[in-house]
């Protein structure tokens, strides 16, 4: 049998199977898919067998690949454990990191802590993928998530790192041709604006602290936008009553284009998550993103 530099080979499949795409994978190890995919056909043709079933839409094991998964990912792990012992005692900081948060956390919370950690570790190639979807860690290849619920996957630590406000906003123009609520009720005689969820499709309702309990309350929205800036935008615009998470609001409030009705009422009904697989040996470049933001959140 001809000779093979098998160790990237094998990772290339090991990586292959753990993320479930060639894609995925090969954002995991800083290569293109092209580039990984030969890898592992390299791999079949050195051993003589098929490893992976492949269409255009699925990729599956075959047995003689279940095998090699099996018996390869203990030694795939030592190497890595190697791998790790090494860049932490040269104190570097490299490699790919992708990191996944919902658009608005990442416009208004996350975009100034990722520049300046970018400028502070310029060796790690960080992907931020904005997106309202919810991404899997292993499908996805994401190393660190930013969530706004808590992930039911109890594989998946947790941290909480802010907690959201939902300030009820109006334009100073706006209240003076409508008149000013005191209550949560008057909002049934005004106009107010909302957006709809997404991937869910449902409309937000209003949320209010009354007598030291969280109230959602349904109602008939005058406009309903599918983005919350857009909403803020509209409303600083005298068209009515917003209910945005607080991360939204700074600009608006500080120019003084939104002011806070029905403050006493103001509830805290969301709570930011950093995320990441429940790993005990995550790479450096992981932690010290998770560390970073955790430390940078808290200073905000």
């Amino acid at each position: 049998m001809k000779q093979l530099a098998i160790g990237p080979s094998l990772l290339a499949f090991i990586r292959t199977v753990e993320h479930g795409s060639f894609a995925a994978a090969a954002r995991s190890m800083g290569l293109s898919p092209a580039a990984l995919g030969q890898s592992v056909r390299r791999l079949e043709d050195h051993l003589g067998v098929r490893l992976l079933t492949r269409t255009t839409r699925t990729m599956s094991l075959t047995a003689e690949g279940h095998m090699l998964v099996e018996r390869a990912r203990g030694p795939v792990r030592e190497l890595d454990e190697i791998a790790r012992i090494f860049e932490e005692a040269r104190g570097e900081i490299s490699g790919p990191l992708r990191v996944s948060a919902p658009a608005g956390v990442a416009r208004h919370q996350l975009a100034g802590i990722v520049a300046e950690f970018c400028k502070r570790h310029p060796a790690v190639q960080l992907e931020l993928d904005v997106s309202d979807e919810l991404r899997d860690f292993a499908t996805d290849a994401i190393d660190v998530g930013v969530r706004i619920l808590r992930p039911k996957n109890s594989s998946i630590i947790a941290r909480p790192i802010a907690d959201l406000q939902a300030p009820t906003l109006a334009s100073p123009g706006y209240l003076a041709v409508a008149g000013t609520p005191t209550e949560p009720s008057d909002l049934a005689r005004h106009r107010c604006i909302s957006y709809r969820y997404r991937p869910s499709g449902r409309i937000a309702d209003l949320q209010f602290k009354i007598r030291g309990k969280l109230v959602s309350m349904p109602f008939r929205p005058a406009l309903v936008v599918g983005d919350v800036d857009v909403a803020c935008e509209l409303a600083a615009r005298d068209l009515g009553v917003v209910q945005p998470p607080s991360n939204y609001v700074r600009d608006h409030i500080e120019s003084g284009r939104l002011v806070h009705i029905l403050a006493k009422y103001t509830s805290t009904p969301w709570r930011l998550y950093l995320c990441y697989p429940s790993r005990n040996k995550l790479p450096m470049r992981v932690r010290a993103f998770i560390d970073f933001v955790r430390a940078n959140m808290r200073a905000g």
